[in-house]
């Protein structure tokens, strides 16, 4: 049986023209490495279609991400007076918050629509940690995003120790695991331009986050410097979300109503819009 190498076909696309190397005749090779090895009508093309869908993409992520629930900002002045009191959603300080943060709810809206699943291929390694009783005091997880047939788009990664959840092993994989998959959604639809991929030293003291005015994007409570005495009720997407994510916890009606009374005093229907945005973060873990 003759080697792959020595058959005919694969011989009369690797063999240069004449006898000559690729270097003599000037030629581009038969294979392309490059984009911009591409003819010049189908690199044209091809950047006329994805700059479409981008701009497509965009409009949707501005229709149907709604601010406070799937992107907001992100309170991160620590030594704010109101931090240290456990109510920094109180603070006016538009410069303690970060840039426009995709959430998580966010990130899993995307990838729905764009027909992608997430998957981490490393995190077998921290289970067999745990097996083994190795001490671990922190986590860094790779997000991988496939398609239907299983071809990988995009990477992205995570971060956390184990210090910031209290030593809680649990909640820093899940914490990681979120990390590294808004990360990969950032990178594949394309959203470094409004969104941020990292919370800390991002505040800005002067006018909110430049590219949420390129695309249009609602800002977020904190952006408006609005009180949040006088803070909105609750919204019908709100609602909807926070009982989708009670399911998926196995949270039931009577369970998740305890839940918003053990942590707000009020039932779910009174909430504001703020403390639902809190309650699902804290669902979402």
């Amino acid at each position: 049986m003759k080697s792959i190498s020595d058959t005919s076909i694969i011989k009369q696309f690797t063999r240069p023209p004449d006898g000559k190397s690729q270097a003599e005749t000037g030629s581009i090779s038969t294979f392309p490495t490059s984009p911009l090895d591409m003819p010049s009508a189908t690199f044209e093309s091809s950047l006329k279609r994805r700059e479409e869908n981008h701009r497509k993409l965009i409009q949707w992520i501005r229709k149907n991400l709604e601010p406070d629930v799937h992107y907001g900002r992100i309170h991160i002045a620590e030594d704010c007076s109101y931090a240290r009191a456990g109510i920094a959603h109180q603070c006016r300080d538009f410069g303690h918050y970060s840039g426009l943060t995709l959430f998580k709810a966010g990130a899993e809206k995307i990838l729905g629509v764009m027909g992608l699943t997430a998957h981490f291929p490393n995190l077998y390694q921290w289970e067999m940690a745990c097996l083994h009783k190795q001490e671990i005091t922190q986590v860094l997880l790779k997000c991988e995003l496939k398609t239907h047939n299983g071809t990988v788009v995009a990477e992205g990664s995570g971060a956390r120790h184990i210090r910031q959840d209290g030593w809680n092993l649990n909640t820093s994989i899940k914490m990681a695991q979120k990390s590294a998959m808004i990360d990969a959604t950032i990178r594949v639809a394309g959203l470094t331009g409004i969104f941020i991929k990292t919370n800390r030293h991002t505040a800005r003291n002067n006018l909110p986050y430049d590219g949420v005015h390129s695309y249009n994007l609602p800002s977020g409570e904190p952006c408006h410097h609005s009180t949040y005495t006088d803070a909105k009720p609750i919204t019908e997407k709100q609602k909807s979300l926070i009982i989708r994510l009670a399911g998926r916890k196995g949270l039931t009606t009577e369970s998740l109503e305890r839940l918003v009374q053990e942590h707000f005093s009020k039932s779910m229907k009174d909430l504001s819009r703020i403390e639902a945005h809190q309650l699902i973060q804290h669902i979402n873990g």
